[in-house]
């Protein structure tokens, strides 16, 4: 039996069998709910509301007694009975992703000749591209956009999953119709120019499913050595609208890919004679320690906490995310948002304030418990204690923004990972004290506070000009690869001669890990400057 469902505010409507999700039909029109699990029943995420006919629940899963009430459902779980009216409410939409395209100064202008290339960093989630003038290497435009594999999961492990299950021409086809998209954008006001390549960064996962390659293999292998070499491939019989070649940054394990081969070209800490470290947070950590002699790196899986998944107020940084939050004398929240719109929720930068905030305002203690200083503004709520960040008459939903002990045991666990792989790297011989620089990359690294990272004990305690971000180090290795010959086979030899270490069965890392579980760490003495805020 087959139903009509409408989608509002959108305005979009589709003919679906009673088989398939709410999930799934939102999907097929292209409209992007917030479903971090992808569909897997887990992060409780992507809610949308039933306004007129009937539906089948498999589960009801973790929706409060208001929601249910205000007749919430999850899609991932909710089937048509009839047809249906749906309206998708402001916090189930990814909306605008905050996206950190550049560390250059980009003036939009027109390409002097006509030969151009392109450098394109494809994440997980979002997609990023440079259109460059080969003839003076300067960058004439740049472009964004959500990776449309979205639809298929919010992360690796589970459109990996998904390409074992449905094929993995599935994701093939919408990251080939991201990249489309992307360089007719950078291309539409240049008229008629040739594309000579694209330089692509992008992880291992990302990287098999551009070049159409089962990606489960990568689950099953640390080491890949079809991928520490580049692969290019001529694009004039491919679907990637482009006549010239497409050449993939090559990687250095499973979870340790082309982007932070990209990352440690753009650092320029494999050119130093000092060593540095290079942390790229995001579900996957990958770490790196070095110099122009040696190069060692890791990857920890710190979840999705970081990037809203299994946290229940948290998003991604897309408009209306609170992305910095700062709790005053009289325990009042001052915060600010993305795009300055009404909150939606708490991005991980947002967290990570929230948390260094709590910590230091005594309203939770060392194991990331809540104390019983403000007992007027801790309540006892379905899942536990909470703290309401934001009341429901501020924002977008109307409903509450909150953190629970649940919500901040995640994130601990989350902050411990990265850590714990960055302390287990340095048992190497090279101290956090002796690193000339720690470069922290990518788009959740840009927006970090360093104070506040150091105060929850995501980063080590050093001065702060030890620090430096470097944006999106993905793109921007892609952009000097692009330009630069001896970068290209300076990124080749970094992924041949780059040491994988396992993290999975080190003891060090264990240890690190369970000594990591505390704010800031279980050994005080490793974080002076936090203890003298207390």
């Amino acid at each position: 039996m087959e139903y009509l469902i409408e989608f509002y505010p959108d305005n979009k409507r589709i003919r679906v069998d009673e088989k398939k999700t709410i999930l799934d039909a939102s999907r097929m029109l292209g409209i992007y709910l917030t479903a971090v699990c992808n569909g897997l029943e887990a992060c409780g995420k992507c809610k949308v509301i039933v306004e007129e006919g009937r539906v089948h629940v498999k589960e009801e899963g973790i929706l409060s007694k208001e929601e249910k009430e205000k007749k919430y459902y999850l899609a991932c779980k909710t089937y048509p009975r009839s047809d249906l009216k749906i309206v998708v409410p402001p916090e189930s939409r990814l909306g605008r992703h905050q996206i950190v395209e550049h560390t250059h100064d980009i003036k939009k202008r027109t390409l002097r000749g006509n030969k151009a290339g392109i450098a394109i960093d494809v994440g997980t989630t979002t997609v990023v591209g440079y259109l460059v003038d080969l003839d003076n290497k300067e960058i004439i435009d740049s472009v964004s956009s959500y990776n449309k594999q979205m639809l298929y999961g919010g992360d690796v492990l589970t459109r990996i999953h998904y390409a074992k299950k449905h094929g993995v021409d599935k994701l093939n086809e919408p990251i080939i119709e991201t990249i489309n998209k992307l360089i007719e954008k950078l291309t539409k006001s240049q008229g008629k120019i040739e594309i000579k390549e694209i330089v692509a960064a992008s992880n291992t996962t990302m990287t098999y499913m551009l070049l159409n390659k089962d990606p489960g293999v990568i689950i099953k292998n640390n080491e890949l050595p079809d991928f520490k070499k580049a692969h290019i491939l001529n694009l004039k019989d491919s679907k990637i609208r482009c006549d010239g070649s497409l050449y993939n940054l090559p990687g250095i394990a499973n979870y340790v890919g082309g982007d932070v081969v990209a990352d440690i070209i753009s650092s320029g800490m494999h050119e130093s004679e000092n060593v540095s470290m290079l942390i790229d947070v995001g579900t996957n950590g990958e770490i790196a320690i070095g110099n122009r002699d040696w190069l060692i790196v890791c990857s920890t899986s710190a979840g999705p906490a970081f990037e809203g998944g299994e946290v229940g107020c948290g998003m991604r940084a897309s408009t209306g995310a609170i992305e910095k939050i700062r709790i005053n004398e009289d325990y009042d929240i001052a915060y600010v948002t993305i795009s300055n719109d009404k909150p939606r929720g708490i991005c991980g930068s947002g967290f990570i304030d929230l948390l260094a905030e709590l910590f230091l305002n005594g309203i939770i203690d060392h194991n990331g418990k809540f104390t019983d200083i403000i007992p007027d503004k801790i309540r006892q709520g379905e899942h536990g204690k909470e703290f309401i960040v934001v009341p429901g008459d501020e924002t977008a939903s109307g409903k509450d923004i909150k953190i629970t002990e649940k919500d901040i045991e995640g994130i601990i666990l989350s902050k411990a990972a990265i850590y714990a792989g960055a302390s287990t790297l340095t048992k190497m011989g090279v101290g956090f004290m002796d690193l000339e620089k720690i470069y922290v990359a990518g788009g959740f690294g840009y927006y970090l506070n360093v104070e506040k990272a150091i105060v929850l004990g995501l980063l080590p305690d050093l001065p702060e000009e030890r620090f430096e971000f470097i944006g999106n180090g993905s793109v921007n290795g892609a952009y000097l690869v692009l330009t630069d010959e001896e970068k290209r086979c300076a990124a080749e030899d970094i992924a041949k001669k780059a040491t994988y270490y396992d993290l999975s069965s080190s003891k060090d890392f264990s240890r690190e890990y369970m000594a990591a579980l505390h704010i800031p760490h279980k050994n005080e003495e490793l974080f002076p400057s936090v203890e003298k805020k207390l």
